[in-house]
């Protein structure tokens, strides 16, 4: 048991040895999106940009929908926001999330020949693939800073949560990425069930609405148990200064990222010398 829980330690020193391969499989994963394009990776800010003023249109300007958010505990503390500033920041550290999950679930597969022949730690081969995802995604975070900064709602005081947003999906993304790496080599179809879970994910996260529409009952308890929800609480509590998720929230989210670090990472552990066998 002592061994599995120290799983993560031997993860970071593993990743901190092959530092130098790390960057260059997470440079390789960042380019290949847009190789041989003319425009190369500046395609990642530009369509980011296209979705946002998209998104600013038709459902701040044509509909002129507004999402009231609450910023304390009082329901009369309530600001009317936009509803594109409101699905932008929701979107974007679940999309982060989302892309990471069904690429890794593809990694180790996309790499057999690589596995079979090379002797190369499959955590900096998984790990890699992922920040080279997260990468991509960066330019969306940036993005949506500036998109906040520009629509007059960004809270200057919020850059702590924001920055804990940050560093908890981090560790969702390499514990989730790790778990579903594995599962991907065992079960081929596991990139479609995962695909139909994160859709359920999506809209069982207030993304799309706010938590306040959901009447007090099992769905909003089901809601509340999407760990999509706490993440998508404290981004938000970072850039629109609304209030952020309850402390109970925030340990159930640290908790899960946890157990999803020291799973993810001990069964790489354990199954990593059957894993060639098996593509």
């Amino acid at each position: 048991m002592l061994r599995y829980l120290l799983a993560p330690a031997r993860l970071v020193r593993t990743l901190a040895t092959h530092r130098f391969l790390l960057a260059q499989l997470a440079w390789r994963a960042f380019a290949s999106r847009h190789a041989g394009a003319v425009l190369g990776w500046l395609w990642t800010p530009l369509g980011t940009a296209v979705q946002f003023a998209l998104y600013t249109v038709v459902f701040s300007v044509i509909l002129e929908i507004k999402i009231p958010l609450m910023t304390g505990t009082d329901l009369a503390d309530r600001v009317p926001v936009a509803f594109g500033v409101f699905l932008i920041t929701g979107l974007v550290p679940y999309l982060a999330l989302n892309d990471v999950v069904l690429r890794t679930s593809r990694v180790i597969r996309a790499n057999a020949t690589l596995v079979q022949r090379v002797r190369l730690p499959l955590e900096v081969l998984v790990v890699g693939d992922l920040l080279g995802t997260l990468l991509h995604h960066l330019a969306a975070v940036v993005l949506m800073i500036a998109y906040c900064a520009w629509s007059g709602v960004l809270v200057l005081g919020g850059a702590g949560w924001l920055a804990l947003g940050l560093v908890v999906l981090l560790v969702l993304a390499i514990g989730a990425g790790l778990l579903v790496s594995i599962l991907g080599v065992a079960l081929p179809d596991i990139p479609e069930v995962l695909a139909l879970l994160l859709q359920l994910a999506l809209y069982g996260a207030p993304i799309i609405y706010s938590l306040s529409f959901v009447q007090p009952g099992w769905l909003r308890m089901l809601i509340q148990a999407n760990p999509v929800t706490p993440l998508v609480g404290v981004f938000r509590a970072g850039l629109l200064g609304v209030a952020p998720p309850a402390a109970p929230s925030l340990v159930y989210l640290a908790a899960v990222a946890a157990v999803l670090l020291v799973v993810g990472s001990a069964a790489l552990d354990r199954y990593r010398m059957t894993i060639p066998d098996l593509l």
